[in-house]
Parts: structure tokens; sequence; C-alpha cells
């Protein structure tokens, strides 16, 4: 199947000079599709979602075992309504079918699934993209847990009984990686859903098709979304349909936090062209906090542009996070994530403090299996240590300079002990 070819505008030179060295690769190699995963992969790096959605969705259907392919698509597809109706319709209308017979092609490989219901999903088709999830969970816990299948009940509405609900870049992968191998703890389809913080749809039934229909008080389940966390009005939503839930929240030095955040937003563009902060010695410190406010403003709005349209809010968040060629304004949008005190109050309103536990992201890294006692502990079962706690997503990057360094501990110092005397709590992050 022929998908048309995306066309796009304000890409800086240097990234248009190697995506049609890409492109023209292709015509060498046109079956190869990691070139075509490559080219999305720079697309993503620029935001530009469209081109990058019509780019995975040919690396699939050119290689349908290319797994690393799949979970970017998901993750993009909740963008494609930024997109012309017709290119809407038309890369939806061609990526299910590319799905479709990805699927029979790779019957073991659930998340397919997955990704088939959120095409089908942002289709409209609701009901389809329902049935897409629970076959995904059906299959991962007769593949887990074959003794359980028997338990299975489709008119099941499995609530979750727990959210990890952030932090990015705080090691929720890893975390949740830990989690789902207690033997009473029931993976959902996919570790993030994202559906409070970026879901158009309004429907209960929905956001449960994402879990295992296993109605058993042996068994726990959950979700582990991390922009949870600093979403607007989140908590009040969660509250709303799940009063006794509990949350789960890792803090990591916002020092490390931030510029973790950075190198991962950046990820593409310093694979293929070397973009980081090496070099970089000092920050106009006044001119990041200026952009900080810029974007906690616009955060706000786009809380009240969801309500009022979808397509405004969209474009409000696309401003806060398009990728932008002064340092300053990047380091900013990572160093606002790490102002942990400007989000907890809002969980602790809505939440009492015994249904939410915070955990430093240092332990998690440095005693895992302590760390993750503490989680047990706090979700009533017994402890389950691991023969090896993998690190499940590992960022490496360059070191900053120590001059940058101390001047982000000088800038956060305040922050983190207004933190801690909310907390009644050291983290020792100096």
């Amino acid at each position: 199947m022929n998908l048309f070819t995306p066309t796009s505008t304000n890409i800086p030179q240097q990234t248009q000079t190697l995506i049609d060295h890409y492109q023209k690769a292709t015509l060498i190699k046109p079956d190869s599709a990691t070139l075509y995963q490559d080219i999305g992969n720079l697309y993503r790096s620029l935001l530009d979602f469209e081109p990058a959605i019509v780019y995975y969705l040919k690396a699939i259907e050119l290689k349908p075992d290319l797994f690393s392919v799949y979970s970017p698509l998901n993750f993009l597809l909740q963008f494609i309504c930024w997109s012309s109706e017709q290119n809407k319709n038309q890369i939806l209308t061609q990526g299910i079918h590319i799905l479709k017979q990805n699927i029979i092609n790779q019957p073991n490989f659930p998340f397919a699934h997955v990704v088939l219901g959120r095409l089908y999903a942002q289709q409209g088709e609701i009901e389809t993209a329902k049935d897409c999830y629970q076959k995904a969970s059906f299959k991962q816990i007769n593949r887990s847990y074959p003794d359980l299948i028997q338990h299975w009940n489709s008119s099941t509405k499995r609530q979750p009984d727990f959210l990890v609900i952030g932090l990015f870049k705080c090691g929720t992968t890893s975390f949740y990686s830990y989690l789902i191998q207690h033997p009473q703890i029931l993976p959902a389809v996919t570790k993030e859903i994202r559906y409070f913080s970026n879901y158009p749809i309004n429907d209960l039934e929905y956001y449960l098709s994402h879990f295992p229909a296993i109605s058993n008080n042996n068994y726990l389940t959950g979700e582990a979304t991390p922009n949870y966390f600093p979403f607007p009005n989140v908590a009040q939503q969660i509250k709303d349909w799940f009063p006794q839930i509990k949350l789960i929240l890792l803090l990591r030095n916002p020092i490390e936090r931030a510029i973790s955040g950075f190198y991962w937003g950046n990820k593409f563009t310093y694979q293929y062209l070397n973009k980081s902060l090496n070099g970089i010695h000092h920050l106009d410190i006044d001119l990041v906090q200026e952009k900080i406010a810029n974007i906690k403003e616009k955060q706000k709005l786009s809380l009240h542009k969801r309500i009022e349209s979808r397509n405004q809010w969209l474009d409000c968040l696309r401003d806060i996070w398009r990728p932008n060629s002064d340092i300053n304004h990047e380091i900013a949008f990572h160093i606002a994530s790490s102002l942990y005190l400007d989000y907890l109050p809002e969980w602790f309103r809505v939440f009492p403090k015994e249904q939410i536990l915070i955990l430093r992201s240092e332990d998690l890294f440095t005693d895992p299996a302590t760390t993750m006692k503490q989680a047990y502990d706090f979700l009533g079962l017994p402890d389950h240590p691991l023969t090896e706690y993998r690190n499940a997503n590992r960022n490496k990057y360059p070191p900053i300079s120590p001059s940058l360094h101390q001047q982000l501990a000088d800038f956060f110092r305040p922050y983190n002990q207004e933190l801690e005397d909310y907390l009644h709590r050291k983290f020792h992050w100096d």
C-alpha cells in the first residue's frame, strides 16, 4: 500500500538536509524499514507528528516485527487530530489496513492490537477500539497468567487499583516493570494510557477496556502515566471516577530530572545532529524564569482551551512543547516540570495523604528491592524481591559543565527547601 508523501514547513535546514539524505537512501533501499523509522524519528523530534506517523506506518508495513516502532506510533496517534480531515481519514484508513494485516502476521504480539485500537478510537469507532484493547489484554494474560483465563469475563469492567502519576524521567518505566512482575499485579494493555491528560473521549468504559476483565480481589491492576502529575485538573477527574484509588509518585533530584528531560526531548536531534547542553556554562536565569512563568500561563490556558475546543487546546500544548533553537526556552520547560511543589498541593487537596505514596527516585535507583517493598506495603501486597532490577529506560547523555550544575543547584535550592518543609521530609538533593 502506498501512503501519501507528507509535506512539512519550517524545518531547520540542517534537519531538512538530513531528512533529504534519508529519503534518497530509501530510493536505493526501498525495503529498508529502519530508514523509514529514522525519518519518522526526525519528524517526531520536530513535533511534526503527521509525517512521523506516515513513516512509522510505512516501516511497519515493510517489517511487521519492527517492534520498536509501535510504542512511538501509539503515542503520536493521539495527535492525528492536528491533521486536516482529509489527511487524517487517509492515514487512519491506511493505518488500520496495515495493522490488521500485521496482526495476522504477528499473532503473538498483543501490542499490535493496542495500536489498532488507537487507530479505531481516532476514527471514532469507540466500540471497536474497546474490543481491540480487550483482545490485547486477553493475549497478555493468557501468555503470562494462563491459569487466570478461566476467570476472564468480557462483561467485567475492571477498575484500576493504583496509578503511578509521575514523574517523567523519574524512573516510572523501571518502577512499573518491577510492579507488574509481582504475581498479584496484572498489567494494563500498556504502561501509559494517558487518558486523563490527553484523551478527548469522555467514556469510563473506554478507559476500563485497557485493563484485564478479571474481577478477583487477590489481584490488582493499574497503569503509569507520568504526565498526570503536572497536568491541570487531572487529580479531580481521577477522584470523580475512582475515589479510593491509590497513587504513587516518584520524585528525582530536579537538576538530574531537568537535564534528563532535555536530552530525552531532544534524543533524536542529539542522535542525528548532536544538539546538546555541552559547552553551555551559564543560562540567563532571569530569562529562564520569565519563560517558566510563560509556560505555566500557557498550561493554565490549555485547560480552558481543552474545555472550549480540543483543537485550540492541542495548539496551545504544541506551542508549549515545540522545540526551540533557544536553549533557555527548552531547558525552562524541563525546569518548570521539576518545580514539584507547584503541582503537589492540588493532589493533596483532592486526595487524603493516606492514598498517596511519594518515593525518591534515587532510592529506586540505588536500592530497588527496599523501595519496591515500600510500594507493595502501600498496596497491601506481600513483598516480592526480584532476581534482577534492570533499568528499563536508560537515557545516556554527556555531563553538563560544573558551572551550569552549580547554577541549577543554586536555582533549585529554595524550591527544594519549600518542598521538604511542605512534606516534612528530607530529600538530600544538594
